[in-house]
């Protein structure tokens, strides 16, 4: 005769509901990519690329609030590299044409594809497909950020908006 030992039954678990101050939804469906919860001190925001060779982030625009600090993870399920970089307000097309610059430039892969330029606050490295990489800011000023992808060809159709509220 077989005795099996009796099994304790394990604790419930619960889980920690936020307050509804505390979470912000930068889309109008629950918890796809693009979405920012604050959490803490700390806004964590996931931006994609559209796999599919589409050159698009799947989130057209991005929602945080000024003065706290971001921490934004940028993923690529996509077939081809692409990076993520956050711009000065108004600053597109001028830090688009660099890019596009860039093609000539023997050292443009190593660079990233990200132009030297002041108007560059932040940026990612070249994220290969199933990649990610994390950016930690802070942005005091409310503001429309443009967000581009570097990778020659592009900006132009790979671009998003961070809105930076009060």
């Amino acid at each position: 005769m077989t005795v099996f030992p009796a099994i304790e039954p394990k604790p419930a678990r619960t889980m920690k509901i936020l307050p509804a101050t505390a979470l912000s939804l930068t889309l109008a469906t629950l918890c796809p990519a693009g979405d920012a919860a604050a959490t803490g001190d700390v806004q964590k925001v996931v931006v994609s690329a559209k796999p599919g060779g589409m050159m698009k982030y799947e989130q057209a625009e991005v929602t945080i609030k000024a003065g706290t600090p971001v921490e934004l993870t940028f993923s690529n399920p996509d077939v081809l590299q692409h990076n993520l970089l956050i711009l000065k307000p108004g600053t597109k097309d001028k830090v688009g044409a660099l890019a596009d610059a860039m093609i000539s430039d023997p050292e443009g892969m190593k660079k990233g594809y990200v132009p030297a330029s002041p108007d560059v606050l932040h940026a990612t490295k070249l994220i290969p497909m199933g990649g990610s990489e994390t950016l930690k800011f802070t942005i005091d000023t409310p503001g429309e950020y443009p967000i581009l992808c570097t990778f020659p060809g592009h900006w132009r159709l790979m671009n998003a908006v961070l809105k930076v509220e009060k």
